[in-house]
């Protein structure tokens, strides 16, 4: 069962099947996500049983159907993507439960070393890299996943040493995304933990390290406008760091949302497939697609799913930070993607942390606290 269990972390949290689909083509694509799928279901039956993951089966359901109902495309499409996510929301169930944390980093650390090897040895001319991701933006995201899991590490050097790969990784993505909430997980960690502020300056070095390494082939107008935040002799380069920002996205979408925010416009509406809006790109945020392809009630779901799991992670700041930092992530990654019935690894992670939040409070923790 341990060998199946690392099959499936292997295909889900490497990203495999997409990143076959995309460099081997349709049918190793097709062959890796058929296996994804094989590998959790065969661990699905042979596993000890547990209660389902409610609050995300009861999310897929209001989803599926409020977004199905305005759904005016191919209904093979819907049912084969509603299918599969429940699939692996059900059967995945066991495998996250019995994943340690150092097995998350693990397969985490490997995801983002992909993100270098894709830099250093297979450079392009756009100069952002995703690795195993493909996309940079959600690259920058498992690598500030690894991040937080980081803190588990009780040896002080390779802790320091995994951070600095962690964010130097991060870096070649030039997401904004992740260096805004790295610098927010950085100051929660200082307010849990003084000694935390070590952390702010392995990212400094992580900064020089890449401002000085010429030979990287990195996009040129972000990695201009991060090197203008951190020199005094330039003025920033607003231009570049807002262009495109997330919010400017959101606001093509806010009619489309106010008009149908009852039973939503219909699925993928709000995901560059549809012609009720001007764009040609998605939302990038879930929670506004939860909305505005499903509505009020699917929306209010997700939002309760992720506020009670983010304020029940920080009553373990004392004896696991980890999980308030790793909550933070995940709804950062929310905030800035709209794919997330379809991502199974941050379902993984989700589900992964749901379960980790949902244990009982150790005993000294709760007497501290008091």
């Amino acid at each position: 069962m341990k060998i199946l269990k690392y099959i499936a972390l292997t295909l889900i949290l490497l990203n495999i099947p997409t990143f076959s689909l995309h460099y081997l083509g349709p049918l190793f694509g097709s062959i890796t996500n058929l296996l994804l799928f094989v590998s959790v279901i065969i661990y699905f039956f042979f596993a000890e049983k547990s209660k389902p993951v409610w609050p995300f089966i009861v999310l897929g359901i209001c989803f599926f159907i409020f977004s199905g109902l305005q759904y005016s495309g191919d209904t093979t499409e819907l049912i084969k993507d509603a299918v599969r996510y429940f699939i692996f929301i059900i059967c995945v169930n066991q495998i996250t439960k019995k994943t340690t944390d150092t097995e998350l980093l693990i397969f985490l650390l490997i995801g983002a070393l992909s993100i270098a090897v894709n830099a250093i040895v297979f450079p392009d001319s756009f100069g952002r890299y995703g690795g195993f991701y493909l996309n940079a933006n959600k690259a920058g995201f498992i690598c500030l996943f690894g991040f937080t899991l980081s803190y588990i590490i009780k040896n002080y050097k390779l802790k320091l040493l995994i951070q600095f790969t962690l964010i130097v990784c991060g870096i070649f993505t030039l997401s904004r995304s992740f260096l805004l909430f790295l610098v927010v997980i950085n100051l929660v960690s200082i307010f849990a933990n003084k000694k935390n502020i070590q952390t702010l300056a392995i990212g400094s070095i992580a900064l020089v390290f890449i401002f000085t390494a010429s030979t990287l082939q990195l996009n040129k107008a972000r990695f201009s406008a991060l090197k203008s935040v951190f020199s005094s002799s330039e003025e920033i380069e607003t231009q570049t760091i807002t262009e495109g920002s997330r919010d400017e996205t959101w606001f093509y979408f806010s009619d489309l949302i106010t008009n149908n925010i009852i039973a939503g416009a219909g699925y993928k509406s709000m995901r560059g497939a549809s012609s009720l809006v001007t764009v040609e790109y998605g939302v990038h945020n879930t929670f506004l697609m939860v909305l505005g392809e499903a509505g009020i009630i699917a929306f209010l779901l997700i939002v309760i799913i992720y506020l009670a799991m983010t304020i029940r992670s920080f009553k373990y700041l004392r004896k696991n930070q980890e999980y308030a930092y790793l909550a933070i992530a995940i709804v950062g990654y929310l905030m800035v993607a709209h794919n997330y019935f379809e991502k199974y690894d941050v379902l993984f992670v989700s589900i992964w942390l749901y379960h980790k939040v949902r244990q009982e409070i150790p005993l000294e923790v709760e007497n501290i606290e008091e």
